[in-house]
Order: C-alpha cells, then sequence, then structure tokens
C-alpha cells in the first residue's frame, strides 16, 4: 500500500481542496491542522485527522513519521504575526532553525521547513500538485470586460504588486482612479481590502499576485468565494489575479457569482523588469 499523503493545513478552504484532490487519485490522505488555523471540519475530509501547535517542528515531524508519510503539502494561511506573538512558545527544533535564518520572510522560513522535513525523508510537493485545475488562467474570465480607468488601475497594481511581492510585504493591492489605496500587510488580503473600502469607499480595483520568485510549494496565492463575498462587500468593481501562478478555489462558482455582482475577474500577468 502506498503511503499516505499528509496536508499540513492552515485556514480556509485551500486545504479541503488539496485533501479532495489527492483522495481522487486514490490516495490516503491525513491531515495536520494547525491549531487555532485549520477547520477543525477538515477531519471529515480526510482519513485521519490531529492539531498540531504552531511552532512545535518536532511534534510535527514525530506526527508525520507515525503516520508513514513520504509526501506532505502545505495549503492554508497561518500569517506571519505568529512570529511576532508566539515565538517564545515554539519548541527547540524550530527555535534553532529560527536561529539559522538570514531574513524572516516566509518563502525564508517555509523553505527552511521544508529542508528540515526533506531531511527527515518527507517531501513537500508543490502545493497545486492535486489541484491544477483550479490554476487562474489568463484573460478575462467573467461576463464583464475591465473598462480603460480598471484596466489603468489594474496596471498600476501589477507594477506595485511585483515590488511588493519581491520584499514578501504582501499579496494584495488595491487602487483606485490611480491611486494605491491600500496594501497587505499582515492583516491579509480580506482586510486589506476593507480597509481600502474605509478609506475610498466602492469603485475599487483589487490585483492578487505572487512573489517574482516564489516557491510553489508553499507561496501560491488563492482565492475563492470568501473571498467574492469580502469583494462585493467592499465595492471591488475589478479583480486581476495573476495567471498561473494563483488559485481560484470553486473557479466555476466563483466566477458565475463575480458576474452576477458585476465584478469583472482577469487572469494577468506581472509586467517584466
Amino acid at each position: 500500500m502506498a503511503a499516505p499523503l499528509a496536508v499540513i493545513a492552515g485556514s480556509g478552504r485551500f486545504p479541503f481542496h488539496v485533501a479532495r484532490g489527492a483522495k481522487r487519485r486514490g490516495l490516503t490522505v491525513v491531515a495536520l491542522g494547525i491549531q487555532g488555523w485549520a477547520d477543525p471540519a477538515l477531519a471529515q475530509e480526510v482519513e485521519q485527522f490531529e492539531p498540531v501547535e504552531v511552532g512545535q517542528l518536532g511534534r510535527l515531524i514525530e506526527r508525520l513519521k507515525a503516520h508513514g508519510v513520504a509526501q506532505a503539502v502545505m495549503a492554508g494561511k497561518v500569517t506571519k504575526e505568529v512570529l511576532l506573538e508566539g515565538r517564545t512558545a515554539f519548541d527547540p527544533q524550530m527555535q534553532r532553525l529560527l536561529s539559522g535564518l538570514r531574513d524572516f520572510s516566509v518563502g525564508a522560513l517555509l523553505g527552511a521547513i521544508g529542508a528540515r522535513l526533506a531531511a527527515e525523508g518527507i517531501t513537500v510537493l508543490d502545493s497545486s500538485t492535486f489541484v491544477t485545475d483550479d490554476l487562474c488562467p489568463a484573460g478575462v474570465l467573467t461576463a464583464r470586460r475591465p473598462s480603460p480607468a480598471e484596466e489603468a488601475d489594474m496596471a498600476l497594481g501589477l507594477r506595485v504588486a511585483r515590488t511588493l511581492t519581491a520584499f514578501d510585504v504582501g499579496q494584495t493591492v488595491v487602487v483606485k482612479g490611480q491611486v494605491v489605496v491600500a496594501v497587505e500587510a499582515l492583516e491579509g488580503t480580506d482586510a486589506a481590502i476593507r480597509r481600502a473600502h474605509a478609506l475610498a469607499g466602492s469603485g475599487l480595483v483589487a490585483v492578487k499576485t505572487a512573489s517574482p520568485d516564489h516557491d510553489r510549494r508553499f507561496d501560491l496565492p488563492v482565492v475563492g468565494l470568501d473571498t467574492l463575498a469580502v469583494l462585493r462587500e467592499a465595492g471591488v468593481s475589478c479583480l486581476a489575479v495573476e495567471a498561473g501562478a494563483a488559485l481560484i478555489l470553486d473557479r466555476a462558482a466563483f466566477l458565475e457569482a463575480a458576474s452576477a455582482a458585476g465584478i469583472c475577474v482577469v487572469g494577468a500577468s506581472l509586467p517584466s523588469g
């Protein structure tokens, strides 16, 4: 019997999609849910589920080995605020890993965790491995095309996002009338969009991208129906998502609902240079 796949789960619906995609390929799936982040309902989608506390790297490795795991997927969000609030509770293995980092970017941190797991014989897969159909295609994806003003705001947002993601600031930029209204940092995409609405009202253009050298094991931007609810609430008229590097979960339902709400969705490419 093949070794089970582990889903190391943070928040959101992404871990559910990974688990379902892996099971469609006939794999046995176990989930280790990061406590306080992962949805306990994930237990209903997998053969085995157990919580692990954030920062307990030794415990994570122990449980992966106990389940006989050789491959794992990291899916779902755990924001960098844990580095500010919870670092003193991290176990010795995680403390040693952090002490060896030159920076605390998401890529550096998760890359180091991936290397540590690899040293234990556990390969971390590209997080899109079991959800490739959810990768955003290029082009206008909804019934409505962007207006010339929205195209101009989208172009500005993409240029800004390319710079910000290179510095690991965040994945989302919100623009209105050629003014950058909000950028995502620790607060996450939804909070950044709501903040933009509080500052500038409706008629916003939101752009979500990956970093230029993103590691596909960890750093795929994700939007889904929960995101769409925030877009409607905040009066976003156009959403640009990086084609081929971001996921649109439940894509058919997402695009149908976006079209019904008059929101334009575009699979966009980052500017070069």
